[in-house]
């Protein structure tokens, strides 16, 4: 009974005898020789962009999207704590305005002040956690340039 699940990891799964796969990976048709192959040495692929021989462009693509949104993560932090620090308050000097309104406006600027705070208090802490994430998304990039220099050595050591 053939198995339920594939291993090709494609959706939809490649027709048998699924190219995607290695050779011991592919199913095995009821009427095909148990027999291997001969193995014949793979010819070696053309060189990326990056040098890699695989053809793959490698992590300094992701690295690049990955730094170019912690910049706007970032950005987005600064924008914030700048709209953190010009938020309006009641206070003083700006109450002059007010000096012929009833107690009853003294309320509005109270309750226009606690608003007021809340806000402040909101956008700082969404401005810090902008400003964290904006510094995790580059030790990211950093951690993907460090994989992919030790991935190069270590490839660079295994061969003749």
């Amino acid at each position: 009974m053939p198995s339920m699940v594939s291993p090709c990891p494609h959706t939809p799964p490649c027709p048998p005898p699924g190219p995607c796969l290695p050779d011991s990976l592919r199913v095995r048709q009821a009427g095909a020789s148990a027999a291997p192959k001969p193995a014949t040495p793979p010819a070696a692929p053309p060189a990326g962009p990056s040098g890699d021989p695989s053809g793959l462009p490698g992590y300094e693509v992701a690295v690049g999207f990955i730094r170019k949104f912690a910049g706007t993560v970032g950005g987005s932090a600064e924008g914030v704590r700048r709209l953190k620090d010009a938020t309006p308050r009641f206070e003083g000097w700006t109450l002059a305005p007010l000096a012929g309104v009833p107690v009853v406006g003294l309320a509005f600027v109270h309750r226009f002040n606690a608003v007021s705070d809340t806000w402040s208090d909101a956008a700082g802490v969404l401005g810090d956690a902008l400003r964290r994430d904006s510094e995790t998304l580059v030790r990211a990039a950093d951690n993907y340039v460090a994989a992919e220099k030790a991935g190069k050595a270590a490839i660079q050591k295994t061969r003749p």
